[in-house]
């Protein structure tokens, strides 16, 4: 029992490390498969001590204890996130791809809490459950999490501002803006403009660094229509943006992320763009 205990909780413990280091590395699968990787040739430890002496029943129940939680983390986490990185399938469409989904300060200060205490919970777990080099990886692996979740968390209390801003025809020529409720865990576009009519994408984020390092986030969502739309509120009109001349960036189907600082002037220097997907 003792046994089954360990390996459930060993297991959930290379799951948690490896899920969050996938989540917070901006959901890249080889680097988590690295860490598995690097996790299993850990567990490969207790062979080269023992390996040699031990009788055949011994070395296979060594083998299930060391290496089955990592290969059970290994299943969980390729079930949950889709698959190996490196190997594609060709297979029938039959649902549209999930998009791009934005993540309002609120969702992502509540990422920081669960990275921190989730880190905590694997640290305890390795220094009382696991021995050897395993423990010392997990609990390495765990402080590294928990201290970027308290950068995520600096990062995201920089955030003073987050607002919708809705472009409106074929070369968005009309600008509406919303600003985002401070408590708001998801974005939805029927939150501010609920017509069934009419399809919009979401095109992009733009993040806004004012001299005292203070952060301005928007969220640009794009009406492509030569029709006469009607916008009510909460989105209400403005005229021009201080990244207008680069709208023409941001294009369908293409999620882009620019960043730019702001000088004292107020004139803005672009200091990376990214697209997301």
């Amino acid at each position: 029992m003792d046994l089954f205990f360990n390996f459930v909780l060993q297991a959930v413990s290379y799951f948690i490390t490896t899920y969050f280091v996938y989540s917070i590395f901006g959901r890249k699968k080889k680097i988590a498969y690295i860490l598995l990787g690097i996790i299993f040739m850990s567990t490969l430890y207790p062979f080269l001590q023992y390996g040699s002496t031990l009788e055949t029943r011994a070395f296979i129940l060594l083998v299930v204890y060391e290496v089955g939680p990592v290969v059970f983390a290994f299943l969980i986490f390729t079930s949950i996130t889709g698959g190996l990185p490196w190997i594609k399938f060709k297979k029938r469409q039959f649902t549209k791809k999930s998009p791009y989904k934005p993540q309002p300060k609120y969702a992502n200060r509540l990422t920081s809490y669960l990275v921190m205490g989730t880190s905590l919970i694997a640290l305890a777990s390795a220094y009382f459950i696991l021995e050897d080099v395993t423990m010392y990886l997990i609990m390495g692996l765990s402080g590294i999490s928990f201290v970027l979740g308290i950068l995520l968390y600096i990062k995201t209390n920089k955030i003073v501002q987050e607002r919708i801003i809705l472009c409106v025809g074929k070369q968005k020529e009309y600008l509406y803006t919303y600003d985002l409720p401070k408590n708001g865990r998801t974005i939805d576009v029927k939150d501010f403009f609920d017509d069934d009519r009419y399809i919009i994408d979401f095109i992009g984020e733009v993040i806004l660094t004012n001299t005292e390092q203070k952060i301005e986030k928007d969220f640009l969502y794009w009406l492509a229509t030569s029709e006469r739309v009607t916008v009510q509120k909460p989105l209400y009109p403005i005229s021009k943006l201080s990244y207008q001349s680069d709208l023409e960036l941001f294009e369908k189907y293409h999620v882009k992320r620019i960043s730019y600082q702001m000088s004292k002037t107020g004139s803005l220097d672009k200091t990376s763009e990214k697209i997301m997907k």
